[in-house]
């Protein structure tokens, strides 16, 4: 596994002080796809509250290929610890023995893995093509990547642009010799578990174990994983708001890898919850104060609004229109989807390209007005606010997007009475504490009462966890700044009576709901 003397290129980040890098890693870097990053914020209008928030996806993805090594090095060593004193057959002792070619290919998918991010980050997502669109486009080559997605009607993610991306600039390394270090292949698995067949077998003591559940969970899985540990991190060291600290050595000090039916597994021992509590916690209070700060919630809502307003005339998508012209070839488009993530940083997005995509609507003036707004900073007033928790229930409950189109279907005739369509937006926005459970691989070493440990699901814990989960919701209706008080003051009420009753109503139903 020992991949230190190839360490020999550094970076100095404010958050993990010294990140050292590989040669391979230096040459994914450099390309022109992995720089574009440097220009796409990590937190899109989160800047326009807290001045310092201007960090980048760049550093963010430093640091989870930083985090995602001491997570590796502190699983052999806690395997050491673990195995002496408790003899326990179940944790892999051999994580030393991983390939290093298997712990670069670990390395390069926490590098990349948000490496597709269009400009404005998760905003980006509502411009983004079908699968069966952007298929049409694009070289067979890239067609096994789409396929992750079952649905042809299913937009893309910027998880599967991250596999184009990290395929594209793989193909563009210089040599043989650096493209032969690792198996792209792998790579994307790791981003992406359900690319390809969704294994990875490693050979350690002449024996094929499957590798992928241990690396996916590093990178990305609930509760804790790289990518978290990182953006809490710097989302609160650049926010100048504290409330995301954590102390991830105890993390460190909790988790062993396990084997389990011929594969590995991350895990964290009971004695960890506590500090797995910790970390939801300052997660949490994160989404509360930053994140679902009523002006960044203003501000994003503002642009969804532009882009509701942008669909409408017909079906065609802006991605598939700048960059799949139906005289191209596929091989040209693969190129201008390159080219036209590369041109578009945040702002050239927001000024430039946005406008240019506003001028073939029928909404054009509406949708300038409120552009304008946004890149002038004024945002839209909140003329009404409620915050609902819901806790304590089982760690597999989760928001379904119920209680928001409930909300939206019950408010849009009371604000459509009074209001113009393009002056208003409802933004319903949910936290749960275990997002995502459902997915994970990661487990928890039991103690039972013969002192033994059992290698258990999270989601079959939910009796330890439960006290530590809960889902936030947090309901605001916007208003264009520019609309008289006079005119919707009477709405206020109307608004809370139709809330209180829908939210009463969905918790019902919600607590009583059987989990699939």
């Amino acid at each position: 596994m020992n991949i230190e003397d190839e360490l020999t290129r550094k970076i100095l980040d404010p958050i993990h002080g010294i990140i050292r890098l590989t040669a391979l890693e230096i040459e994914f870097i450099n390309h022109p796809l992995y720089q574009r990053l440097r220009n796409i914020k990590q937190n899109s209008f989160l800047y326009k509250v807290f001045p310092s928030a201007v960090h980048s996806r760049f550093e963010h993805s430093l640091g989870v290929l930083h985090l995602s090594n001491e997570i590796l090095k502190n699983l052999h060593l806690n395997a050491i610890r673990y195995g002496k004193k408790y003899h326990d057959g179940s944790v892999f002792n051999e994580i030393n023995l991983i390939p290093k070619q298997n712990v670069q290919e670990l390395r390069l998918a926490a590098l990349m893995h948000d490496i597709g991010h269009g400009p404005m980050s998760h905003q980006f997502d509502s411009f983004m093509p079908s699968k069966a669109q952007l298929i049409e486009c694009l070289d067979s080559k890239y067609h096994k990547i789409l396929n992750v997605l079952n649905n042809p009607t299913e937009s893309v993610e910027h998880e599967q642009l991250s596999l184009i991306f990290c395929l594209v600039i793989y193909n563009d390394l210089k040599t043989q010799e650096s493209k032969d270090q690792i198996n792209i292949d792998n790579v994307l698995k790791i981003i992406d578990k359900r690319y390809d067949n969704g294994i990875i077998i490693s050979k350690v003591n002449d024996e094929e174990i499957d590798i992928l559940p241990l690396m996916t969970s590093i990178i990305s899985s609930c509760p804790i994983d790289a990518d978290r540990m990182d953006y809490l991190l710097r989302d609160s060291y650049f926010s100048g708001v504290k409330c995301g600290l954590y102390d991830y050595n105890r993390l460190f000090m909790s988790i062993v890898p396990v084997e389990e039916n011929g594969k590995v597994y991350l895990a964290y021992k009971e004695s960890g919850i506590d500090s797995i509590a910790e970390f939801i916690g300052a997660r949490s209070s994160l989404f509360s104060q930053v994140y679902f700060h009523k002006t960044n919630r203003a501000f994003s809502s503002m642009l969804n609004k532009v882009c509701e307003n942008m669909k409408g005339k017909n079906d065609e998508n802006f991605i598939i229109y700048e960059c799949c012209d139906s005289a191209n070839l596929k091989d040209d488009c693969i190129a201008d989807l390159v080219k036209f993530y590369t041109d578009c940083s945040d702002d050239y997005f927001l000024n430039e390209k946005v406008a240019e995509w506003i001028e073939i609507t029928d909404t054009e003036s509406i949708n300038k007005k409120i552009l304008d707004d946004i890149i002038n900073r004024k945002p839209w007033s909140k003329i009404y606010e409620a915050k609902h928790s819901i806790v304590n229930v089982e760690i597999t409950k989760r928001d379904d997007g119920t209680l928001k189109k409930e909300l939206q279907s019950k408010l849009l005739p009371i604000l459509r009475d009074v209001l113009e369509q393009h002056q208003w937006y409802i933004d319903v926005v949910s936290d749960t504490a275990f997002k995502d459970i459902d997915k994970t691989e990661v487990k928890l070493l039991v103690k039972e009462m013969d002192n033994t440990y059992k290698i258990k699901k999270l989601t079959e814990c939910s009796d330890k966890l439960k006290q530590y989960q809960s889902i936030k919701y947090f309901i605001r209706v916007f208003v264009d700044q520019s609309i008289e008080k006079a005119k919707y003051n009477d709405l206020i009420h109307k608004i809370h009576d139709v809330v209180n009753h829908e939210i009463d109503k969905f918790q019902s139903v919600f607590l009583n709901k059987k989990i699939d």
